[in-house]
């Protein structure tokens, strides 16, 4: 199984992100959730997911920083980004 975090600042959006599939029919496991950048760094650190999906706006780490993290510290870790946003 893969291991997945999904990182956003709304709660009912990373619900909806995890409840809208059924991850482990396709070889996936949700091992955590972050409402933040920097929540999301310590969880990666401890639970060293395949996959990270996350927002780009956030408070205090927002997603474009936490992929630069990703990216410099564990390439090994594909980052999935969704947003709203038109910018």
């Amino acid at each position: 199984m893969l291991k997945v975090i999904v990182v956003d600042d709304e709660v009912l959006v990373r619900i909806g992100i995890i409840s809208c599939i059924c991850w482990e029919e396709y070889g996936f496991e949700i091992v955590g959730q972050a409402e933040d950048g920097e929540k999301a760094i310590e969880l990666i650190e401890n639970l060293k997911p395949d996959i990270v999906i996350t927002d780009i706006k956030m408070p205090k780490k927002d997603g474009l920083e936490l992929i630069k993290y990703i990216h410099d510290n564990h390439s090994e870790i594909k980052a999935i980004v969704l947003s709203c946003y038109n910018d």
